[in-house]
C-alpha cells in the first residue's frame, strides 16, 4: 500500500522590515484553525527551512490566516508586526510555489547585532503610543518606518552604509508621524548617557557609527 502524498499549498517567509532578509529566529508558525504546521526541514531538526520560508503541504481552501507568535502574545522572538491583524491568504494559490512574504519589526526592546548602526529612542508627550517613526539620512528621502510601542518606545536599524559627516558621526533626521495621519513635529532631543551625543533642536541630530544610540525625543 502506497502512503498518502500531500501536495504543497503554500510557501511564507518572514523578513526583516530593514534589511529585506529572512528572520533568523524559527518562529512558531501554523494556519489558524486547523492548526496545520509546516513541513519539518530535510534534517527533522525545525520547521524553518535554510531559506527561511515556512512550507505547507495539504493546507484546506478558502482564507486562511497565518499564525507566527504564540497566543496572547504581541512579539515573538524579539519580532512584532504592526498590522492588527495576521496576515491571511486565499488557497488555492495560482502558483503554491511563490513565496508570500510577511514583513516584521524588531521591537523596542530587541537585541541588536554588534556592530550594527540604529537608534533605540523613546517618545515624550502626549500619546505617544502607535506613532510611526521614520529615520534617514540626512538628505536623503524616507524609505522605512516603524510604530512606537505602548510606552512610546521604537528601535529603528536603517539598512546599509551611511556616510559620516566631516565630524565622523552620522546625519540623521527623525518624522513621528499619526499612522495615516498628521505629523507630530519632534521640538528636541537628547542622548542616554550624555556623553554619546550633544542635545538637539528640532528633527535633526547625529549619531555614531556603528552604534545603537538611545535617544529621548521630545515631541511638541
Amino acid at each position: 500500500m502506497t502512503g498518502i502524498r500531500h501536495q504543497l499549498s503554500l510557501i511564507v517567509r518572514f523578513r526583516d522590515h530593514f534589511t529585506g532578509q529572512p528572520v533568523p529566529q524559527e518562529l512558531p508558525v501554523r494556519l489558524a484553525g486547523s492548526l496545520l504546521r509546516p513541513v519539518r526541514r530535510p534534517d527533522g531538526k525545525g520547521i524553518r527551512q535554510a531559506d527561511g520560508s515556512y512550507r505547507f503541504l495539504g493546507a484546506g481552501t478558502g482564507a486562511q490566516t497565518i499564525l507566527w507568535r504564540r497566543p496572547l502574545t504581541r512579539a515573538e522572538a524579539g519580532w512584532v508586526r504592526w498590522d492588527a491583524d495576521d496576515p491571511q491568504v486565499t488557497l488555492p494559490l495560482p502558483d503554491p510555489a511563490t513565496v508570500v512574504e510577511v514583513d516584521l519589526w524588531p521591537a523596542a526592546d530587541a537585541i541588536a547585532t554588534a556592530g550594527q548602526t540604529g537608534i533605540r529612542g523613546k517618545l515624550q508627550g502626549s500619546d505617544t503610543a502607535g506613532l510611526e517613526i521614520r529615520i534617514a539620512q540626512q538628505g536623503q528621502p524616507f524609505d522605512r518606518m516603524t510604530r512606537t510601542d505602548q510606552g512610546g518606545e521604537f528601535l529603528f536599524l536603517p539598512p546599509g552604509a551611511m556616510a559620516p559627516d566631516m565630524a565622523g558621526r552620522i546625519p540623521l533626521t527623525i518624522e513621528a508621524r499619526i499612522p495615516g495621519g498628521a505629523a507630530r513635529p519632534v521640538a528636541s532631543g537628547r542622548f542616554i548617557p550624555d556623553s554619546a551625543g550633544a542635545a538637539f533642536a528640532g528633527q535633526d541630530f547625529t549619531i555614531a557609527p556603528q552604534s545603537v544610540a538611545r535617544v529621548v525625543f521630545q515631541l511638541t
